[in-house]
């Protein structure tokens, strides 16, 4: 019985720090509060992510991203549309919230499964934690980055 006092003093503030890890984590993955860049949408909201167009052209093939499947699911986009400004090669133009894949889960799956197969063979430091490429820093985006929101 002397330690019933104890223990309920300690299960109390194991509770509280439950409670404060959480409220903080809530915090640190959400957008700021009244911010004008987060759209409300219906899963947690992140801060947007500056995507360095400019740093994946070194690297890559446009097709690697860019995409137009034909019914055999061959890529066949003409890589003369493929051109800065051309509003029609924009992953929004195909993938709305009317598609079968939106835009938000299009981004995620070319994105984080590309960079987890460069860390997997070890190609490349791709972030691949959300806070990563989600963050303050997209909010003011340098010259060669694009603000992909979704």
């Amino acid at each position: 019985m002397k330690n019933f006092p104890f223990k309920v003093n300690f299960c109390f503030m194991m509770v509280l720090v439950f409670i404060g890890g959480m409220v903080t984590f809530y915090f640190m993955h959400t957008c700021p509060l009244n911010s004008a860049s987060c759209v409300k949408q219906s899963h947690k909201q992140r801060f947007p992510v500056a995507f360095p167009h400019d740093m994946h052209m070194e690297s890559y093939d446009c097709e690697e991203c860019h995409h137009e499947y034909d019914d055999e699911k061959n890529n066949v986009i003409d890589t003369m549309e493929l051109y800065s400004g051309n509003e029609d090669i924009m992953c929004a133009t195909c993938h709305t919230s009317e598609t079968t894949i939106d835009t938000r889960r299009a981004y995620h799956r070319q994105c984080v499964r590309c960079h987890d197969k460069e860390v997997m063979m070890n190609q490349a430091a791709a972030p691949t934690m959300c806070n990563e490429c989600h963050r303050p820093s997209a909010l003011t985006p340098t010259e060669d980055e694009m603000i992909i929101r979704g």
